[in-house]
């Protein structure tokens, strides 16, 4: 059976489709893919982060 990712339809590797049995994200990624919803993920944390320790920033005379 033949396991395509979900974003670019590309076929999954062996390796791939092991990850994703490893790692699951609700959809079935390419590591180029998986690598991309990663970063996507990472700059919404450090955002969502970053506004909360907003409270930290002091304004410079």
């Amino acid at each position: 059976m033949k396991y395509l990712c979900s974003n670019c339809s590309n076929q999954l590797t062996k390796f791939e489709i092991e990850l994703n049995t490893l790692y699951p994200v609700g959809k079935l990624y390419c590591e180029i893919c998986q690598k991309k919803h990663e970063k996507e993920i990472i700059k919404k944390l450090s955002k969502s982060i970053a506004d909360v320790l907003d409270v930290y920033d002091f304004k410079k005379k």
